[in-house]
This record gives C-alpha cells, structure tokens and sequence, in this order.
C-alpha cells in the first residue's frame, strides 16, 4: 500500500490591539498612508495553521489534533491574545508581518516540512497567508538550507 498524505488544519482566534504608524512620519502621512489603522485599534484575529503530510500507519494521522494544538497555543497564541502587537513584533504590525512573527514562534516548535498554510484573518474580508515555499524562502535555516 503507498504512503497516504492529508492536509489537516487549526484555527483559533484571539483578540489583540496595534496600530501602524512610522515614528519618522508626521501625524497627517501616516494618517494618508495606513487611514484608521494609524489610530490604536483592534481585532478579533482568526489564526489558521495548515498541515500537510503522509498519514502514519500506526496512528493513522498526519499529527494529532490534541498535539498541534497544544503547540500553537504555547507558542503563539499565549503570547498573542490580549495584548498589544506593537510590543511583539517588530517593525509594522501589518497581518503580513505579524504572519512572519507567527511563524518563527511556531517553526522551532514543528517539523517545518508539515507546515503548508499560515493565514491570519484580520476582519471579516481581509486575510492575508504564508505558503510553504514563503515560509521557505523567509527561513531557510529552518529548511536545513543556508541563510
């Protein structure tokens, strides 16, 4: 029998505050720039954590849900939920740079090769996401390739 292969994936939600502002920018630039996300504001963040991999023989699972599970919320969403982003992630805290501060709590954490999808869900209509070969590319190191 060949080896079988799922995707499987997590979702959680937490709530957490940021702001997009450049400290270098006047009041109106960042203002014209981000609009109202120039001012202290808030989400209700939806964090979904796609896997995929070969189904195992004995388990029958590509992971165990308990286990991915208990990852996220340890790595991530403990830090996360509640708090305020600008604290955490350096730089603007755009849902693309918050993806890319997601992921370097959660690539030391898991097998880098299971990991297909990381989306972050601002609101209702706007997310933004991480591929395998994004996550590749931004840290190769985790890979065992060079930086």
């Amino acid at each position: 029998m060949s080896t079988r292969w799922a995707h499987i994936a997590v979702e959680f939600w937490f709530e957490a505050s940021h702001q997009l502002i450049r400290a270098g920018w006047s009041e109106e630039e960042n203002r014209r720039i981000f609009g109202a996300c120039a001012g202290l504001h808030g989400h209700s963040y939806r964090l979904l954590i796609g896997i995929y991999g070969p189904v195992g023989p004995e388990t029958g699972m590509v992971i165990n849900f308990t286990e991915l599970k208990r990852i996220v919320r340890a790595a991530v969403i403990q830090q996360v939920d509640h708090r305020h982003l600008n604290d955490l992630v350096p730089g603007l805290t755009t849902a693309e740079n918050i993806l890319y501060w997601i992921a370097g709590q959660l690539l030391p954490c898991l097998d880098p090769s299971l990991i297909e999808r990381i989306e972050l869900q601002e609101t209702r209509t706007s997310a933004s996401y991480l591929s395998r070969d994004d996550l590749r590319r931004a840290f190769p190191e985790a890979y065992g390739e060079g930086g």
